[in-house]
C-alpha cells in the first residue's frame, strides 16, 4: 500500500459491511489495489451507494487522476456536507499535484470549520501557510495540531518535522531541538527526523550528536544527498578525512544519478 493512500485512508470509519461493494472496493483500496477497487467501487455506485464517491476521489487521487478525481471529490461533498473528510482530501490534493497553496489552504479551512480537531487538517494548513510565507500563522496552525496530537494520543509526527523546519528557518535552534526530539520519539524510521536531528546538532556545535543522526539517515536512505554531504563535512571537519572524503565520493556518485533534490 502507498503512503499517500495511507495517510489518505487512516481513520477512516466508512469501511463496514464486508459483503457489500462498497466494503470490498473501501477494502481494495485499502490494501494497495486502486486499480481493482475502483472497478468494484463502480458497482457500488450503480446500486446507489453514494459512499462510493468519496473512496473513488481516494482511488483516484493515488492514481493520479485529475479529472475524475474532481468529478468524485464533488460529489463526496454533495454527499456528505457536513463531513470534513472530503475538503481535507480535497486540500492535500491541490497542495501535492497541484502546488496551489492558497486554494488548499481554503479547503483545509473548510474541514476545520466541520472538525476543528482535525490534526491533519491543521498541520497542512500550517504548512500550506509556510508556502504561502506566512510563518506566524503557520506556527500557530501546527502548534494545535501539536496540542491535538497529545489530547488524541496521536503518532502523527508531521507537525513536529514541520515546526523543526519552520525554527531553523527562523535560526530558533533550542525550539527546533525540541520540536525534532519529538519528531525522532515518534517516527524514527524516518530519515528526514534524522536528518534534521544532525543538522540542528551540528548546527548547536555537537559533532557527537550529528554524525550519528546522519549515519541513521543514510542507513535508512541510501541516496539521501544532503545528509551525505553534510556528514562528509563534519567528518573532515572533525579530522576523520580518509571517512569524510569517503562519504563526499559516495555523495558525487550519487549526485551524477539522482541530481539535487532537497527534501526540505
Amino acid at each position: 500500500m502507498t503512503l499517500l493512500a495511507t495517510c489518505l485512508l487512516a481513520g477512516n470509519a466508512l469501511w463496514a459491511e464486508p459483503t457489500s461493494n462498497f466494503a470490498q472496493g473501501a477494502a481494495l483500496l485499502g490494501r494497495g489495489a486502486p486499480f481493482t477497487a475502483v472497478r468494484v467501487l463502480r458497482l457500488a455506485l450503480a446500486e446507489g451507494d453514494s459512499r462510493a464517491h468519496f473512496a473513488l476521489a481516494q482511488a483516484y487521487f493515488v492514481l493520479n487522476q485529475h479529472r475524475f478525481f474532481r468529478e468524485e471529490i464533488a460529489e463526496a461533498k454533495r454527499n456528505q456536507p457536513s463531513d470534513a473528510e472530503p475538503y481535507y482530501v480535497e486540500g492535500r490534493f491541490l497542495f501535492q499535484n497541484e502546488s496551489k497553496f492558497d486554494a488548499a489552504a481554503t479547503q483545509f479551512q473548510k474541514a476545520l470549520f466541520r472538525d476543528p480537531n482535525h490534526i491533519k487538517a491543521l498541520c497542512y494548513l500550517g504548512i500550506s501557510l509556510m508556502n504561502m510565507q506566512e510563518p506566524v500563522e503557520a506556527e500557530a496552525h501546527l502548534l494545535k495540531a501539536v496540542e491535538q496530537i497529545a489530547q488524541q494520543k496521536s503518532s502523527f509526527y508531521l507537525p513536529f518535522q514541520t515546526l523543526a523546519l519552520l525554527y531553523i528557518q527562523q535560526d530558533q535552534l533550542e525550539k527546533a531541538a525540541a520540536a525534532v526530539d519529538r519528531a525522532v520519539a515518534l517516527a524514527p524510521q524516518v530519515a528526514l527526523n534524522q536528518f534534521l536531528l544532525g543538522k540542528i546538532a551540528w548546527a548547536r556545535n555537537s559533532p557527537a550528536g550529528a554524525i550519528p543522526a546522519l549515519q541513521a539517515a543514510i542507513a535508512l536512505d541510501d541516496a539521501f544527498l544532503e545528509a551525505r554531504y553534510l556528514l562528509a563535512r563534519i567528518l573532515k571537519s572533525q579530522g576523520k578525512t580518509a571517512e569524510g572524503e569517503r562519504q563526499l565520493a559516495q555523495f558525487k556518485a550519487l549526485k551524477e544519478i539522482y541530481g539535487v533534490a532537497s527534501r526540505q
